[in-house]
């Protein structure tokens, strides 16, 4: 399974087209499934937003349990 899941997250490795006839060789990259990329795009806000989402989600937390006891 975390073979999978790792594959999942490093997506399917495309090779560049080189020119045989020429003398620069191009790296290929990797693609990504869209759910993948979703993934992704959350993590790196998490990491960078990690301080402002713990503190927002305790504030709305917080009113709603104040709104409960209304």
């Amino acid at each position: 399974m975390q073979e999978i899941l790792k594959r999942w997250w490093q997506g399917t490795y495309v090779p560049a087209k080189n020119d045989p006839n020429s003398g620069l060789f191009f790296m290929g990259n990797y693609k990504l499934h869209w759910t993948a990329t979703v993934a992704h795009a959350l993590v790196a806000f998490w990491l960078r937003h990690w301080q402002y989402s713990i503190s927002t989600a305790i504030a709305v937390v917080g009113l709603f349990i104040a709104l409960k006891k209304l």
